[in-house]
């Protein structure tokens, strides 16, 4: 597939990379020297240095023999024009894909129209808020992402140490625990391993783990969570921004009534006010200490913070959880190695959109049968919710018969009729089955081959 991405910054390069591995060729263009050079030193690619709305730029950069364009600069006006351009002087192009931001151009609650011949629309505010929405919903546990069309959950343990399963093998953690779980992946030194039985944790490893059990989340986390999930019933938000604002939408009315939205901006808290009275909005500075005393923000089950600061969103969910607050998330915008550092800050999630907005637009590319699909340590693992259909190679048959050469990790099966499983090599696929599976990045080429 021949891929021209217009805008080479972290979300660009991130899709190239993705790309690439399943044997694209990639090609950028974008305005910015620099970022033409640094997506050419990390990505097999070719860059254009010049304007999206250039028709000549266009042409140079091969557009009229791409199957997709994807256009990811950071201005809604750009990756609308460029992509009508594009749609009609170079009408072979199957993939027209932009990311746009402003509601006036989607409608206040992000409904996605069809823009002068974009085919698909990508959100990466709305994309954000529906990650936070599913989190919510779905099971808020630190370090973790949630599948909503199943009930599995992604989280990860760092093996320091002292770990209790430093020197274990795979076969024995699962002999120890006997809650259902798959260790799906482990990250060693900056490389993904896809474990054996015999794979041995080391100091210093990063093990993931997929499980649709609380208590396996209690047991390999070592966090003492609550055995039942419980939805947080008074949620505190911070900032009025366009993330906060499609997350205000998702809510129902009744659920709006147990939030308080903090915003010091006077007009901008007067709007949200207007949009969403169920909800009670403060007009007031989250640095002011008598705020936090003042409205018992400490109190509340959850602290959001939504801002467009990385630093202040933050340092306001670490000094949230710090003073009693039940659990915290933090949006990170700009810059995804903030996320390990929230973290250590003690908050719960840390919402990458660059991350975010990958997974959604990776997902589009990956056609029918992707109903969801996660990234993790920057992109290098990726694990996806597969639902089985008639077209399957694979249907019918049983997964031991069935030699992924030691690249895929069959990790969970929810079934039609709601029973999710751990399955053994007796598992049979069946149409309409719900497969969680995960992958080296290096490797999704090979998925491809599987099972798209």
């Amino acid at each position: 597939m021949n891929v021209l991405i217009i805008g080479a910054g972290r979300r660009g390069v991130r899709i190239g990379r993705h790309l690439a591995a399943e044997g694209s060729s990639i090609t950028y263009l974008d305005r910015s020297i620099s970022k033409c050079r640094d997506a050419e030193a990390k990505v097999d690619c070719l860059a254009v240095c010049g304007s999206g709305t250039d028709l000549a730029k266009l042409k140079e950069a091969g557009a009229e023999k791409a199957d997709t364009v994807i256009a990811v600069t950071d201005s809604d006006e750009v990756n609308i024009v460029a992509c009508g351009i594009v749609a009609t002087e170079f009408p072979n192009v199957v993939n027209t894909i932009a990311a746009i931001r402003s509601a006036g151009y989607l409608g206040e609650e992000g409904l996605p129209p069809r823009i002068l011949g974009i085919t698909h629309i990508i959100n990466p505010d709305q994309e954000g808020a529906q990650r936070i929405l599913d989190t919510i919903h779905y099971g808020l546990y630190r370090d973790t992402l949630i599948f909503p069309g199943t009930d599995f959950m992604i989280f990860t343990v760092s093996e320091g140490q002292g770990s209790i399963r430093r020197g274990e093998k795979v076969f024995e953690i699962r002999k120890r625990i006997k809650e259902n779980f798959v260790v799906a992946a482990v990250y060693r030194r900056g490389k993904v391993i896809i474990p054996t039985g015999d794979t041995e944790v080391r100091q210093g490893d990063i093990l993931v783990f997929i499980t649709d059990s609380d208590k396996a989340y209690i047991d390999l986390s070592g966090t003492p969570e609550r055995e039942i999930y419980h939805e947080p019933d008074d949620i505190v938000i911070l900032g009025a921004t366009r993330v906060t604002r499609f997350l205000l939408y998702a809510f129902s009315p009744k659920e709006r009534k147990h939030i308080r939205l903090v915003e010091k901006d006077e007009t901008a808290a007067k709007e949200f006010a207007a949009l969403f009275p169920e909800a009670t909005v403060l007009n007031a500075s989250i640095t002011d200490e008598s705020i936090w005393e003042d409205e018992d923000l400490a109190g509340a089950d959850l602290f959001i913070s939504l801002t467009d600061n990385d630093e202040l969103n933050i340092v306001t969910s670490g000094y949230a959880k710090r003073i009693g607050t039940g659990k915290a998330i933090a949006l990170v915008k700009s810059n995804t190695n903030y996320s390990q550092f929230a973290l250590s800050l003690g908050v719960d999630v840390a919402l990458s959109i660059t991350d975010v907005t990958v997974d959604s637009l990776i997902r589009y590319l990956r056609g029918d049968g992707i109903s969801a699909m996660h990234t993790l340590f920057d992109g290098e693992l990726e694990v996806y919710e597969y639902v089985v259909q008639d077209t399957f190679p694979f249907l019918g048959k049983k997964l031991k018969d069935i030699h992924f050469k030691s690249r895929v990790v069959i990790a969970g099966v929810k079934k039609e009729d709601g029973t999710a499983l751990v399955p053994d090599g007796e598992y049979t696929f069946t149409e309409g089955d719900r497969v969680i599976l995960s992958i080296r990045h290096d490797d999704s080429g090979y998925l491809k081959e599987l099972f798209l």
